[in-house]
């Protein structure tokens, strides 16, 4: 790496987040406008086991993020997982990886800030073209002042998302202890059992429930961005994919025991609902104002990812050398990227076609899947090779290699799941299209930087004749 590289990343590490920002951003990426409002779809179903699908993929996130940690904190904390990619694999893998993790969550921005024209235009009798416009460019702006910014609007877009949960949580405690109105926890196996619709429906939904948890990586990301990279990597690990476990199990838990299931309306949201037979109207404003919190916050963390994510494959040639560029240790370049990228997107979306959204959507869902996988492999490669040097290993992942190779296994079946369900297979179809299509440009990539590197060697070196024998 050349010396200006390596002071564009000592400036992208420059520490601005503190502990309070960590405990939220990943938490902000997670938990969207899906769980207080598309949950609906999945408890019709599941039926109340639709909290064994969370707790499943919740356990595997958790897993996942074990393996992420351990191959932080065991190679350097500093540098997001897409470095540790390229440490274990390669720069062709980390190509491949990187940009489609941007694509995967320029599409997320996307489909955010459409949310938000939805819920908002109505309101504020503005185009959705104008709503999409407004909101995009606020939260760009928000990440390009500094990353001291994008951590408090993130911080205080949480806070709202996590203390409507816990308010509801506490009613629900209540009203469950009193039993009132016919909160009762019976409701999780009556009408019809525990999963009325029978375990097969319970697996189907696995894929869809895996991707709500999506995004608990992203305070791996801005762990490098403190005062301790290391001991954030380790708190992030350990404690983010279980509060984010606690918060959906948990408010969907509520949820069941307040209402029962098969009385849950698939258009509305399932939490407005269980308040509402137990006698708490009237929220609908407050609801609004918690899902725009939700898609502001989700859109937040978007937009600051991906341009974290472009900026290091910039930095090592990945990328065009101009979005490597930081001030204030913004990559400013990286963040109007990201901004353009999605606010073209949102546009096209809600101005002039709407199917090219599901386009975007099935181009890029399943993406993540192949990004957790490399994840998964590449701890398993670096385990093998610490401990035949003997190393001790931070953060270790407990009984290797078996559980290590179940999580491969377990990501492996939610691919082929996906395969073979006619709802989810053209999304698999699409997605692989798209990985080859950046295989195709990692290898013209891997190329053009080997001609570079070449031409840039005395002749004799060129041509590969040791410096020794050169005349």
């Amino acid at each position: 790496m050349s010396p200006a590289s390596q002071k564009d990343l000592d400036t992208a590490a420059r520490a601005t987040l503190k502990t309070r920002h960590m405990s939220m951003i990943a938490m902000g990426g997670v938990i969207g406008a899906g769980l207080f409002v598309s949950t609906s779809s999945t408890i019709h179903i599941a039926g109340p086991a639709i909290l064994v699908a969370y707790l499943v993929d919740g356990l595997l996130v958790f897993l996942l993020m074990r393996m992420l940690g351990e191959l932080s904190l065991n190679g350097s904390a500093k540098g997001n997982f897409v470095h540790h990619i390229r440490r274990v694999f390669g720069p062709f893998m980390a190509f491949m990886v990187g940009w489609s993790y941007w694509l995967y969550w320029i599409v997320t921005a996307t489909v955010e800030a459409v949310a938000a024209s939805a819920i908002l235009a109505p309101i504020t009798h503005l185009s959705p073209v104008a709503v999409v416009m407004i909101c995009v460019v606020v939260m760009t702006l928000t990440n390009l002042i500094s990353v001291r910014s994008f951590g408090e609007a993130e911080f205080w877009l949480s806070c709202i998302k996590i203390t409507t949960i816990i308010a509801f949580m506490v009613v629900g405690t209540i009203f469950l202890v009193v039993g009132y109105r016919g909160t009762s926890i019976a409701h999780l196996w009556q009408h019809g059992g525990f999963s009325p619709n029978g375990w097969r429906d319970v697996a189907a939904i696995l894929p869809a429930v895996m991707f709500t948890f999506a995004g608990a990586e992203i305070a791996t990301v801005a762990a490098c961005e403190t005062d301790d990279p290391a001991r954030s990597v380790t708190v992030a690990v350990k404690t983010v994919a279980l509060r984010i476990l606690v918060f959906y199990v948990g408010g969907l838990f509520f949820v069941l025991c307040m209402l029962q299931w098969d009385k849950i309306d698939l258009n509305s949201s399932p939490f407005l609902q269980s308040l509402g037979h137990i006698g708490i109207n009237g929220l609908t404003g407050t609801m609004t104002v918690v899902v725009c919190s939700a898609v502001l916050s989700s859109l937040n963390s978007s937009i600051y990812v991906t341009s974290r994510v472009l900026a290091d494959l910039s930095v090592h040639g990945e990328g065009p050398s101009q979005w490597r560029k930081h001030w204030r240790g913004v990559p400013v370049a990286a963040v109007l990227a990201g901004g353009a990228s999605t606010l073209f997107f949102s546009v096209i979306a809600v101005g002039f076609n709407s199917s090219f959204l599901y386009f975007l959507i099935n181009a890029s869902g399943a993406v993540l899947l192949f990004n957790y996988l490399v994840i998964a492999l590449a701890h398993i490669r670096q385990r093998n090779a610490l401990q035949q040097k003997g190393r001790k290993i931070s953060l270790h992942v407990w009984l290797f290699p078996y559980l290590s190779w179940s999580v491969v296994a377990a990501v492996l079946l939610i691919f082929i799941m996906m395969a073979l369900s006619p709802s989810t297979r053209v999304q698999i179809l699409c997605s692989m299209a798209t990985l080859a299509v950046l295989a195709l440009f990692g290898i013209c990539n891997l190329r053009l930087r080997h001609r570079q590197t070449q031409s840039s060697l005395p002749p004799a070196q060129a041509q590969g004749i040791p410096p020794e024998h050169a005349i």
